[in-house]
């Protein structure tokens, strides 16, 4: 069944934003601080050079998106290439690895704020179960409402547009009352040891992949073109304009926290494992508030998520890479319900067996993957397909695809500090314990292409 062509730019901006701005933010601020050796100037540089690095991504793929006019985003380009198996991959791996990731992240930040107003101790094992089961119960309660209610979709999206901008105007609020231009944000701060802030940092590749999880979203057109009105003015502009806002308000948010930090009694400025309103803990009101905002905002970003990331498994039901079932759209809401179910399947498995951290390092490393693919098939489509219609010159093209390429090879190198090295770092713990999740995530990358070529070649097992 086919879905309907009803989206104006105004809607897609506002849910391109919703889908980008405000929780990734939230969840990476802190550790972004840390991995940028806690130097003001670094940290802010690193919000930056995320959004520089998504550019060439978003400027690539707008050429094949209003080109052939169609929903399904790097799927549908890797499959006019002939790559059937590789398509097969590239769609499985983005629903495991990406899509799911990201939905998990926004629940279980959104369940460990609900237990922080109830001023529960993290720490405690029976708080940790409860938390993993809100967030299950979130999930699930929001999917239910998507698929459920006609038109939630279309018209919650500038609402919640306007609700992810309270906690933030809610910081630039405090900024004025409480903020200080001393101690972080002073001259002597931001210079400190500055050249050998940047070396210990690795160069900032590690907080760049960050904050590039931070401005994961910019594609969301790309998956609904299909169903957008004139898409060859809308896709181009709301993509650029989306992450040319969303740098402004991250960088203004940035500062604003950090005018708000004050040293704790062992002399920290912010702990890389506390939320983001640890920053201002002195004032209670100010995290109450912040933290119920945050809510709202989280529950606008899996919201937007499950809208644009079910369009992909349904263009897949399409094209036979997923059983036809998850093609089934619900009669009364024109929504991909039995896409939207496998989704939270997914996401259930990295709630309960994944912490924050370890799910944005597994999203950094698939997407970087899955990236390079994606631009191959970009150069073999404008080279030999006679239907691709080339929008850029060759020079700016093939400058724009090497700075992909380079961003690309920077997040994968990034992603394996996060995954590897950071956390032998921090813990000391032992090598298995730290290897065994991405071991087990490159198995089943593995066992999916492998399943590809069983599939595509009529290859069975006796």
């Amino acid at each position: 069944m086919k879905l309907n062509k009803k989206y104006g730019f105004w809607t897609v901006l506002a849910s391109t934003l919703a889908a980008i701005v405000g929780s990734s933010i939230i969840i990476s601020f802190n550790m972004v601080f840390a991995l940028s050796e806690a130097n003001p100037l670094l940290m802010i540089l690193a919000w930056v050079f995320g959004a520089l690095i998504v550019l060439p991504d978003a400027f690539i793929v707008i050429e094949p998106s209003i080109g052939y006019g169609e929903s399904g985003s790097g799927y549908s380009w890797i499959r006019k290439c002939n790559w059937r198996i590789l398509a097969f991959w590239f769609g499985w791996v983005l629903i495991l690895f990406v899509s799911a990731t990201s939905l998990a992240s926004c629940c279980s930040a959104m369940s460990s704020m609900i237990t922080q107003i109830l001023e529960l101790n993290p720490e405690e094992i029976a708080v940790e179960t409860l938390q993993k089961s809100l967030a299950i119960f979130i999930l699930i309660f929001l999917a239910g409402i998507q698929i459920m209610i006609k038109n939630s979709s279309k018209y919650t999206q500038l609402f919640f547009l306007f609700v992810k901008t309270l906690p933030i105007i809610l910081v630039f609020i405090l900024a004025i009352m409480y903020g200080s231009k001393d101690g972080l944000l002073s001259n002597s701060e931001m210079n400190k040891n500055l050249g050998h802030a940047y070396i210990s940092s690795a160069m900032l590749i590690p907080a760049i992949t960050y904050t590039g999880f931070a401005y994961s979203g910019h594609e969301f057109p790309t998956y609904i073109t299909e169903e957008i009105e004139n898409p060859k003015k809308t896709i181009p502009w709301v993509i650029i304009s989306a992450v040319l806002i969303v740098l402004v308000i991250y960088v203004c948010y940035g500062i604003a926290l950090l005018s708000l930090a004050t040293p704790d009694s062992n002399g920290n400025w912010i702990n890389p494992g506390g939320t983001t309103s640890s920053i201002f803990a002195q004032h209670r009101w100010a995290v109450l508030t912040f933290n119920i905002f945050a809510i709202f905002l989280f529950i606008g970003s899996v919201n937007s998520l499950l809208f644009f990331q079910s369009r992909l498994i349904h263009k897949l039901s399409e094209t036979g890479d997923v059983h036809s079932v998850f093609g089934k759209v619900h009669k009364k809401t024109n929504q991909p319900y039995m896409a939207i179910i496998l989704l939270c399947c997914v996401a259930v498995f990295y709630i309960l067996f994944s912490s924050i951290s370890e799910i944005i390092s597994s999203f950094a490393l698939a997407t970087s993957v899955l990236k390079i693919l994606l631009n191959s098939s970009i150069i073999k489509l404008r080279l030999k397909d006679p239907e691709y219609k080339k929008i850029y010159g060759n020079k700016t093209f093939w400058t724009l695809m090497i700075l992909s390429l380079v961003t690309c090879a920077l997040t994968f190198i990034g992603s394996i500090y996060l995954m590897v090295i950071m956390p032998h770092q921090q813990t000391g713990a032992s090598t298995f314990s730290i290897l065994w999740k991405p071991i087990l995530m490159v198995l089943i990358a593995f066992l999916v292409y492998l399943f590809g070529i069983f599939k595509f070649n009529n290859i069975k097992i006796k």
